[in-house]
């Protein structure tokens, strides 16, 4: 009896993991689980219209999908925001990042992440795949084969265009899929950045240390 009540527990608690959406993945990086409950049903909300509503193929599909997540979401770009701030209209390249997987999760697309030295963006499986740069809500729905080449020959190059004294060029070239799984660890990592630009050392080593390090990075690997 009690080998099979442990059982129904550690199944329950199974369960609760698998069901976990991608938001809520990314969520456990804030402070506060304030703010979590509305984007939620902010996010159905918005997948269930898209559903409802019939369009012309896929790709017409996908980017009124792209167009009313900017909308609905993503209205001040600040950089290191954290998740919780999506909730406000504040973001930056991961977390949108991090809300178009969750968004695209739930409409039941397949895609992956691609994180390079200076950057993350999304590539769509449709009939034809689709390049999505989540932060650019005029030209980041890229669905031409020959514009979508070229921007991916840039960010094969990882090179950062405008340096500044505080940013440098890496001694290796990163290209790899991330999990969504591994979202988490790279806001964490932000989160350690902009805390070090600060100069709050012991959250940055907290932040870097303590809590990135329980994601397996592409960078590390």
């Amino acid at each position: 009896m009690k080998r099979a009540i442990l059982v129904g527990i550690l199944y329950s608690i199974t369960v609760v993991s698998i069901a976990q959406t991608v938001i809520e993945k990314a969520w456990v990086t804030s402070s506060s689980a304030n703010g979590l409950g509305e984007i939620d049903t902010r996010i159905n909300t918005l997948v269930t219209k898209i559903q409802k509503h019939h369009y012309r193929n896929e790709t017409r599909k996908l980017q009124a999908l792209f167009l009313k997540t900017h909308s609905t979401f993503l209205h001040s770009y600040v950089q290191y925001t954290g998740i919780e701030e999506l909730a406000k209209g504040r973001y930056d390249c991961l977390t949108a990042t991090s809300l178009f997987a969750d968004i695209l999760t739930r409409s039941g697309y397949s895609y992956k992440i691609i994180e390079t030295n200076y950057h993350i963006f999304i590539m769509v499986n449709t009939k034809d795949e689709i390049l999505l740069e989540t932060t650019d809500r005029v030209g980041g729905f890229i669905a031409d084969e020959k514009r979508m080449s070229k921007v991916l020959d840039q960010y094969k190059k990882n090179i950062l265009e405008a340096a500044t004294p505080s940013q440098h060029q890496y001694n290796f070239s990163l290209f790899k899929t991330v999990d969504v799984d591994q979202l988490p660890g790279l806001l964490y990592f932000n989160q350690a950045v902009k805390a070090f630009n600060a100069e709050k050392w012991d959250e940055c080593s907290k932040k870097l240390f303590g809590r990135c390090n329980e994601y397996k990075l592409p960078a590390s690997g």
